[in-house]
């Protein structure tokens, strides 16, 4: 009867051990998607910036806007049937962008030019045309894309 009891007692350690580690595996499993969330989500209230200045390049992918002070800043205008369908057009003029700032990149919410604003994403920063999480499906699938991204593209010009 004690060596049953014995062996009994190893089984439930070996038992709870296993279920342990499964825990502990499922706790970080957890924390690295809370985490990605966290990092990858459009919308960082930090990053929101409105920066004014007169648009010298307008051609697709990527606009250039230079400030009064001289800084030059990338415009990511993302995909061009969003800017069609809406009637969207970037003058060669002044303009001031309201976006997500990251270094010399701007991933534009809204652009208001010549009194016109044209807006690009919800209050949460996530775009437009990105309404199911799909985009349109005419990406290329490079960078961030306008898949299951987040939607903001990828300026082949910055290569």
């Amino acid at each position: 009867m004690v060596i049953v009891l014995i062996i009994d007692v190893k089984k439930n350690i070996k038992l709870l051990e296993t279920k342990g580690r499964i825990m502990k595996t499922i706790i970080a499993l957890i924390l690295v998607a809370a985490t990605s969330v966290i990092l990858f989500t459009g919308f960082k209230p930090g990053d929101v910036q409105t920066i004014s200045g007169t648009v010298t390049d307008n051609q697709r992918p990527c606009g250039k806007l230079v400030t009064s002070d001289g800084n030059e800043y990338t415009i990511h205008l993302g995909p061009y049937w969003y800017w069609e369908e809406n009637k969207y057009v970037l003058n060669l003029s002044t303009a001031q962008i309201k976006g997500d700032v990251k270094g010399n990149d701007i991933y534009p919410y809204e652009i208001v030019q010549d009194g016109n604003t044209m807006v690009f994403t919800d209050d949460k920063g996530v775009p437009k045309w990105n309404k199911d999480g799909k985009g349109r499906g005419y990406g290329k699938g490079n960078g961030k894309g306008y898949g299951k991204g987040d939607g903001r593209g990828n300026c082949p010009r910055n290569k």
